[in-house]
């Protein structure tokens, strides 16, 4: 199935999403030991390469332009990769551990259900739109169903209901059906989507999206009646 491709030639898009990219490995490096670009071929490949399939979509990369933006040799990019999905495959393993990296920072702070998932959801925001382009074009490739990234995806959010299910039987000692946090999951990732078929994300628009998906989810998983009052106010319409 040839897929549809979205990509952005404005080098300034390629240049804010290099940026935050690099502070996101930057945190992760700092707190994690996560690998930085420089720290060896197969980072530089990586890093590199989400320029390239940035820039250029996925379909109209090849492996030369990934050996032209690492400055690597073939021989040494098949050391460590076996063709340029190979690389996708571990752009998005990497970009998923530094998603579940930021979820699990919050998972002992909280003090309440609520307060975790609110946590979560804006966590969720924030780092979509810092890296739109990227996660656009992943989030695009990983939802169908014949793609190599779709077991990632899978593997990625049961990792995140399996957060949300040890969190809620911290608090309450019960089991929810994980059908509930797959929702949400999917009303998040639309929501997500929605925002970031418009490029560069408005801040606004993505503030207004994050207040509503917030009102929602706070609902879902508050447990103690007495904390109704304190839950996100669910907007109201302009």
């Amino acid at each position: 199935m040839e897929q549809e491709t979205h990509q952005t030639n404005d080098p300034s898009f390629v240049d804010v999403l290099i940026k935050a990219t690099q502070k996101e490995l930057g945190d992760a490096k700092s707190q994690f030991n996560f690998p930085m670009p420089g720290e060896g071929a197969k980072a530089d490949v990586l890093f590199n390469s989400i320029e390239v399939f940035t820039s250029k979509g996925i379909e109209d990369t090849t492996v030369q332009d990934l050996l032209d933006a690492a400055n690597i040799s073939r021989r040494t990019f098949y050391k460590y990769f076996k063709n340029k999905v190979d690389v996708l495959e571990s752009i998005y393993q990497m970009a998923a551990e530094l998603l579940m990296i930021r979820f699990k920072s919050v998972q002992n702070e909280a003090a309440t259900m609520s307060d975790f998932i609110v946590r979560c959801v804006e966590l969720y925001f924030d780092y979509h739109t810092h890296l739109g382009p990227l996660v656009r074009m992943m989030t695009e490739e990983a939802r169908r169903a014949d793609s190599p990234l779709a077991t990632h995806r899978a593997t990625l959010l049961q990792h995140i209901v399996e957060m949300f299910e040890e969190k809620y039987y911290e608090f309450e000692n019960i089991n929810l059906d994980p059908k509930i946090y797959y929702s949400l999951i999917w009303m998040m990732e639309s929501a997500s989507m929605n925002l970031l078929s418009k490029l560069p994300c408005d801040q606004a628009e993505v503030d207004e999206f994050k207040a509503v998906m917030c009102a929602i989810t706070a609902r879902v998983a508050f447990t103690d009646p007495a904390q109704w009052s304190s839950l996100p106010k669910m907007p109201l319409k302009a």
